[in-house]
C-alpha cells in the first residue's frame, strides 16, 4: 500500500466533536398543528377541485356527429 503525505485532515482531534457527511447533528423538524391542519387543508381543496373537475369535465363530451358521405 502506498503512503500519502499527511495533510490538514489527518489532524483531527480524538476528542473534538464528530461532525462530518454522515455524522452531523440532525434538526428535529416540528410541525405544529397550524402547519398540519394548513397541509391537510390544501390537500382536501386540491382533491375537491380535481374531483369537481373530473367530474364536470365528463359531461362535456357529445359525441361525433355522424357523417355520411354521398354514394356514387
Amino acid at each position: 500500500m502506498s503512503q500519502y503525505p499527511p495533510d490538514e485532515f489527518d489532524d483531527v482531534p480524538e476528542d473534538g466533536p464528530r461532525q462530518g457527511a454522515h455524522r452531523g447533528l440532525r434538526p428535529t423538524v416540528r410541525v405544529g398543528t397550524r402547519e398540519l391542519t394548513a397541509i391537510v387543508v390544501a390537500g382536501l381543496l386540491t382533491l375537491g377541485v380535481g374531483a369537481y373537475s373530473f367530474l364536470e369535465g365528463a359531461g362535456d363530451r357529445a359525441p361525433a356527429p355522424a357523417v355520411s358521405s354521398p354514394g356514387p
